[in-house]
């Protein structure tokens, strides 16, 4: 009985540190973490988008470009189509010339125009000979400008989905740190309940040491004490006041006693009520009892007997037991100290369904 209650007892203690805090916290860290993240994926895609930009302005600046040149080697197609065929025509007259005149002012007026020609002819080949060059290098330029723009685009959308990643699993752990703060606030609520329960249970106890000890002022502290530690009432019993020397009879005095308990605890049913028998370290032997351990489980029972037949008490909720000499409250080496270990206590503990109730929500 008294194992569970300390059982109890530490499971309230560590109610107020257990896991919900613990994922609170975690949470709280997840959501910083993937939120640094979110932001620095939206700073990349911000740049991304203004490359993207830059990179589309270019491409359309270099297909304006492209068309000019196109329109220019065009055209300079076109005038040397023309001149050749003026050539044609003059080197025609020239020959004709020629045949009847060789020397004449017409045949080098005409050579010096063939020769103008020839060298307009070349020069506009040049020149459209420059304009598909440039051309060329302005498709490279066109097509650098287009790759780059794809990887762009293809990096942009690499951001915009782990962007939305991030945002996920910070929904996710926004998810997780209000299931861990519920968890936390009815965590509050039960410890609350918990502590008021107990503080209630140990003024109930403190209010019982103080009926005992009231009933109980017509013996001296030699022969008994009352006290009121960890939640319960101890009432210790010398030897002196109980018993005859190795004997587990109660003596009449020891029975005036144990009823005036008796009568506290008629209306108390709500306690749960250990009876321990204790003695000294020198060996018993006889042939009734056995040993010490034998003296003290009757001398509990004998206590036990007049408790029940006095006090109206629910006997599921009292138990006897002997602990011979195993829990000593003085050294076994001097008469005084063996006297103060001859003793039977009754240990009186708040009944705790309420809390494992409460424990159990």
């Amino acid at each position: 009985m008294l194992k569970r209650i300390l059982a109890i007892t530490a499971t309230v203690g560590l109610l107020a540190a257990c896991v919900p805090a613990r994922r609170f916290h975690e949470a709280e860290r997840s959501i910083r973490f993937y939120q640094d993240k979110s932001d620095e994926c939206n700073v990349e895609a911000d740049i991304l988008k203004k490359r993207v930009k830059q990179l589309e302005s270019d491409i359309a600046q270099l297909q304006k470009d492209k068309l000019v040149l196109e329109q220019d080697t065009t055209l300079y197609g076109m005038r040397n189509r023309t001149l050749l065929n003026q050539l044609a025509t003059l080197e025609n007259d020239l020959k004709a010339l020629a045949a009847k005149n060789g020397d004449s002012p017409e045949y080098k007026a005409l050579m010096k125009h063939l020769l103008q020609m020839q060298d307009n002819l070349v020069d506009s080949e040049d020149k459209r000979l420059g304009t598909e060059r440039a051309i060329e290098l302005q498709k490279k330029a066109l097509a650098e400008a287009e790759e780059a723009l794809a990887e762009s685009e293809e990096n942009l959308a690499r951001s915009e989905r782990e962007i939305q990643n991030k945002n996920s699993e910070i929904a996710q752990q926004n998810a997780a740190l209000a299931n861990a703060r519920s968890e936390i606030e009815d965590q509050a609520a039960r410890l609350r309940e918990l502590e008021a329960a107990l503080a209630a249970k140990d003024n109930a106890m403190a209010e019982l040491k103080n009926s005992i000890a009231n009933a109980l002022t017509d013996f001296t502290s030699d022969e008994l004490t009352v006290t009121h530690k960890n939640g319960r009432v101890y009432v210790s019993l010398e030897e002196q006041l109980l018993f005859e020397s190795g004997k587990y009879d109660v003596n009449s005095k020891g029975v005036s006693a144990l009823k005036k308990i008796a009568s506290v605890l008629a209306s108390r049913n709500e306690l749960d009520i250990v009876v321990e028998g204790h003695t000294d370290n020198v060996p018993y032997h006889g042939q009734i009892i056995l040993d010490n351990w034998d003296l003290s489980v009757k001398r509990a029972t004998s206590v036990l007997r007049i408790l029940i037949a006095n006090g109206s008490i629910d006997q599921a909720h009292i138990e006897a037991t002997g602990r011979a000499d195993s829990c000593p409250i003085d050294t076994n080496s001097t008469p005084e100290g063996r006297r103060k270990n001859r003793r039977t206590e009754v240990i009186l503990a708040p009944n705790m369904d309420q809390i494992i109730g409460i424990l159990g929500k």
